[in-house]
């Protein structure tokens, strides 16, 4: 069972401390005192009850600004819960444990994930270099034809970070998250296709060789796979595991054929360029669409009525914009297998 430690520093002056610890949702809690007085409340509980328990301080603490509430992760504790200790308080009650597996939400809490993902959302010249050493990379796979080269480069790439970001900032109608994301993809997939362009005006290029040639048309697998990696990708995130193997999935999709798209413009090969860059736009379109049903489906939304409302409006164009641009695309497919 994954746990998390909270630790609150209640506003000045706030003395029902109490009131700020619920035995249901928690495992254990302790108070220290510093020497200036200070009081530090510690709360020790799983990690799918610590949006609840984020939510209720909030609203404990709603119209003050003088308070902190840290959240941190636990490798271990010790005693540790038995399976035997689970099993005696599961027997106890019944209906509580009804009621607190209705309030358990099976993933990290919004605040934790949405620090996760800005992390991995911020614009810097690491980003920039990581992009521009795995398109080259990759461009020499394709070339190649080394699927090695092609792995090697994927698991390099930052490409995850941004796309799930994108999808958060959607779903959540968070704005700011939301350019930060699209900034971040633009100039990523902007630096990618001018190096790929560049190297394929000055390398000659084999369309035929199977790492080029599998990655100029589009097929009805190629959106179970960027729907597959889209929703992958959300659910590393959400369940507060590595990204890294995750990661690699979603670059498996995007990074292959957006270099292909550059290699083959350079080249001079329009045709072949314009079906990897079909390809890309479709992976595109399906690793955002299944990342924000995915969120949705775990029920992540902002915490005041207004974020809500401006958050479910958000996803509505969203949705409505990536499933139209998935069906013209479903049919350009439809119609180059006829």
């Amino acid at each position: 069972m994954a746990l998390r430690l909270i630790k609150i520093l209640p506003p000045n002056g706030y003395n029902d401390l109490e009131s700020l610890i619920s035995e249901d949702d928690i495992i254990d809690s302790w108070i220290d005192r510093s020497e200036g007085g200070r009081t530090v409340i510690n709360l020790l509980a799983e990690v799918e009850f610590t949006e609840k328990i984020l939510g209720d301080l909030e609203t404990i603490f709603s119209g003050k600004d003088d308070y902190r509430i840290v959240l941190l992760p636990i490798s271990a504790t010790l005693p540790s819960l038995s399976d035997e200790q689970e099993n005696e308080e599961e027997d106890k009650d019944n209906t509580t444990d009804e009621e607190k597996e209705d309030e358990r939400v099976h993933r990290i809490s919004r605040e934790e994930l949405y620090e996760e993902v800005k992390n991995n959302v911020d614009f810097s010249w690491v980003y920039l270099v990581l992009i521009a050493l795995s398109c080259v990379v990759a461009a020499n796979g394709l070339i190649r034809d080394s699927a090695a080269m092609v792995i090697g480069a994927m698991v390099i790439a930052p490409i995850l970070g941004p796309n799930v970001g994108l999808a958060l900032a959607t779903t959540l109608g968070d704005k700011a998250l939301l350019k930060r994301s699209l900034k971040t993809i633009f100039y990523g997939f902007s630096l990618g296709l001018s190096l790929s362009f560049l190297m394929g005006l000055i390398i000659d290029i084999d369309p035929e060789v199977y790492q080029i040639s599998s990655r100029t048309h589009v097929s009805y697998a190629d959106i179970a796979l960027g729907l597959s990696a889209g929703v992958a990708g959300c659910l590393s995130f959400t369940r507060g595991i590595s990204a890294a193997v995750i990661g690699v999935m979603v670059a498996v999709a995007l990074l292959p054929p957006m270099v292909a798209t550059g290699l083959l413009l350079g080249s001079g090969m329009y045709e072949l360029a314009f079906g990897a860059g079909l390809l890309t736009l479709t992976y595109i379109i399906c690793i955002n669409l299944a990342g924000i049903l995915t969120f949705l489906l775990q029920g992540i939304k902002p915490h005041s009525f207004v974020e809500q409302r401006e958050g479910e409006e958000l996803s509505r164009y969203a949705i409505l914009i990536w499933v139209s641009l998935l069906i013209l695309l479903s049919v350009i497919i439809y119609f180059e297998f006829l």
